[in-house]
Parts: structure tokens; C-alpha cells; sequence
């Protein structure tokens, strides 16, 4: 499936920055790696989105670099959700099987914002 940046998809399966395996997980992509030549999507670059909100920067300063997500028209989540921006993840495009909504430009350009804080700390 071709994705654009700000789409929020379902991925199947990925593999986490230490090395693990994770499945069935909504991810924002945030870059798309293409070939030059053909234009192809080679990779997709995402920060996972959890239902865990507890572990928001909103109500919980341990997780500084969580930003809150509600469910709405555009992003079609199903309930209150926040975005890990602290850990970008490779997302193969053959492990995406939908995509359910996309987030706004604000939203998309606060998310990169924390990653880049959080690269910086």
C-alpha cells in the first residue's frame, strides 16, 4: 500500500529500534525513504501511536516526548491515543495493511518538533 507523510496506517509486524519484534500497531508515517530512478517507496519511516494514555507527556512528565492524540474526522481513531515521537521506526511497505485516517500539518510538524527534542536530550 502506498502511504503519504501523515497518514496513520496499521502495520502488521516491525522490528523496534533495540531489536525486537512488534505486530499490530497504528504508526504515523513521518518520511518515506524512495528510490530516486523509480520513485518507489523503499521504506516508510513512523512513530507508533498507543492507547496508553497514561503514558502521555500530557499526565505524565516520565514520557516527555509522548504527544496526546484525539480520535476525530480525519484521523478516525477509535479512542484517545498519544504519539511516541521519540522512536522513529522503519515500516515496510509490505507489512501496512490500511490505512485509517491522516493527522493535520500542526499536528505533524509538532511531532517532528519532539523528535528533535528528544534528540537533543
Amino acid at each position: 500500500m502506498k502511504c503519504e507523510i501523515g497518514d496513520i496506517v496499521f502495520v502488521n509486524s516491525f522490528t523496534y529500534p533495540d531489536g525486537s519484534k512488534g505486530e499490530y500497531h497504528f504508526f504515523v508515517i513521518v518520511a518515506i525513504d524512495e528510490d530516486e530512478l523509480t520513485l518507489a517507496h523503499l521504506d516508510y519511516f513512523g512513530f507508533i501511536i498507543s492507547s496508553h494514555i497514561e503514558k502521555n507527556n500530557s499526565t505524565n512528565k516520565n514520557f516527555p516526548y509522548n504527544e496526546p492524540l484525539n480520535p476525530g474526522n480525519i484521523n478516525c481513531l477509535p479512542k484517545k491515543s498519544h504519539v511516541k515521537c521519540d522512536e522513529l521506526i522503519v515500516v515496510k511497505p509490505d507489512t501496512v495493511f490500511m490505512k485509517l485516517g491522516i493527522v493535520t500539518p500542526a499536528q505533524y510538524e509538532r511531532f517532528m518538533e519532539l523528535f528533535l527534542k528528544s534528540l537533543n536530550s
